[in-house]
């Protein structure tokens, strides 16, 4: 006992020395010695503010203690970095005064912040203004950037043209595309004086072009006429297909993301679509990380997510956490397969991802890669919530994943 309080490193008993009338007391006292060290141990870690380590085994009552504050610390690690990605809606309400100081510092960060957003509302109105005066001083000086195109609402009659159209236009096979258009547009307003905006694209094998159109009424020389007022936007179209890629796509993968999954999965519920839903889990992606490291890991979850986009075309592929996957296929994108047909796609979609296990120089298997799934048949007349199916998929993935334990290796 002594040893075990000043010199632990050679505190040490051996119950097998022991008569047997002491023999459970020196067995006791050895595991009470263990307790000590491990307790000892874990509290040198955590003065020196190390966090990711072994802990003690979970039989050690000794240490629960600083166990739970190894958990906290942990938690508060993780609400830090969520403040430092500017998430303010972090709160605690242990430690005390620096629970007290933590929260007033979320607070004034978030004052700030919300100063700074009217800052930028009241620059945005601003640049808006200068804007407007921009464009009124470019129309004054018939140096307006957009194409104004003049059309006599009784003929069609191009009455006037500000830019040529080679200069305006991606390719010259649009030009009698676009002139077709503006009349179209233009015919209804024969009817009406009110303002009209309209969006359209030029597409062909060599160029795409979008446009937006304002369409006024206005007198032009004796003529009625309609001003054609037309806006290239190819580039915030394009701005906008790259955003929504952003907010839609698992930036690690390329599959969508959780969000737009679920969003699809209402939307085909709720419009009564029939269609297929496969949960897929990785197995041994922990493991992986473990032992091979997160790179690894990176490239098992995009071998599992290519392998999947490569179902069909029309699928839904979305990554819906670290190791999940969903896949959404309308049954008529399914190429004729019944429940049975997709089992069967994707035990082979398992195989395959099998024969792609790594191996070593002496071609043993470092690490043997497969997935669970678990599969529903979605059909005309389904009552179930868009939760209720993911959920009944995932029980099934489960059902999977402990039918095929013995076939996972290491």
């Amino acid at each position: 006992m002594g040893d075990l309080l000043y010199a632990p490193r050679q505190a040490h008993i051996e119950p097998a020395e022991f008569s047997d009338d002491l023999k459970d007391f020196a067995e006791g006292l050895s595991v009470f010695g263990r307790m000590v060290g491990e307790t000892r141990t874990l509290a040198n870690q955590l003065s020196r503010g190390e966090l990711n380590i072994e802990l003690p085994s979970h039989d050690n009552e000794l240490a629960a203690p600083l166990k739970a504050l190894h958990a906290t610390l942990k938690h508060l690690a993780w609400q830090t970095k969520q403040v430092a990605r500017g998430d303010y809606s972090q709160h605690i309400n242990f430690m005390g005064e620096f629970a007290d100081s933590f929260n007033d510092m979320i607070s004034q960060l978030e004052t700030q912040r919300h100063r700074l957003q009217q800052e930028m509302s009241l620059v945005g109105r601003q640049v808006e203004d200068l804007e407007r005066s921009s464009s009124l001083f470019e129309a004054i000086s018939g140096s307006m950037p957009e194409w104004i195109v003049m059309v006599d609402k009784e003929t069609g009659e191009h009455l006037f043209v500000n830019h040529p159209p080679e200069s305006v236009l991606a390719s010259e096979i649009f030009e009698k595309q676009l002139f077709e258009i503006l009349l179209e547009y233009a015919k209804p307003m024969q009817m009406s004086d009110e303002p009209r905006t309209e969006s359209f694209s030029l597409i062909s094998d060599v160029a795409l072009q979008y446009f937006e159109l304002r369409l006024y009424p206005i007198m032009w020389y004796q003529h009625e006429a309609v001003a054609c007022v037309l806006t290239d936007v190819t580039q915030e179209m394009e701005e906008h297909s790259r955003l929504e890629d952003v907010a839609y796509r698992d930036t690690q993968t390329g599959v969508f993301n959780r969000h737009f999954g679920m969003q699809k999965l209402g939307e085909w519920v709720g419009d009564e679509k029939e269609f297929f839903l496969v949960f897929v889990d990785m197995d041994m992606l922990k493991y992986v990380n473990d032992e091979f490291g997160h790179g690894e890991g990176d490239i098992y979850i995009k071998t599992v997510a290519d392998l999947l986009a490569g179902v069909s075309g029309e699928a839904i592929v979305s990554r819906l956490g670290g190791d999940e996957f969903m896949v959404l296929l309308a049954k008529k994108d399914a190429g004729g397969r019944d429940f049975r047909g997709m089992e069967e796609l994707f035990e082979h979609l398992r195989d395959t991802l099998a024969a792609s296990s790594q191996v070593n120089e002496k071609g043993e298997v470092r690490y043997a890669r497969s997935m669970s799934i678990g599969i529903v048949d979605v059909k005309k007349g389904n009552r179930l919530s868009s939760s209720d199916l993911l959920s009944l998929a995932d029980e099934r993935m489960y059902n999977y994943k402990r039918a095929h334990k013995k076939d996972r290796r290491v």
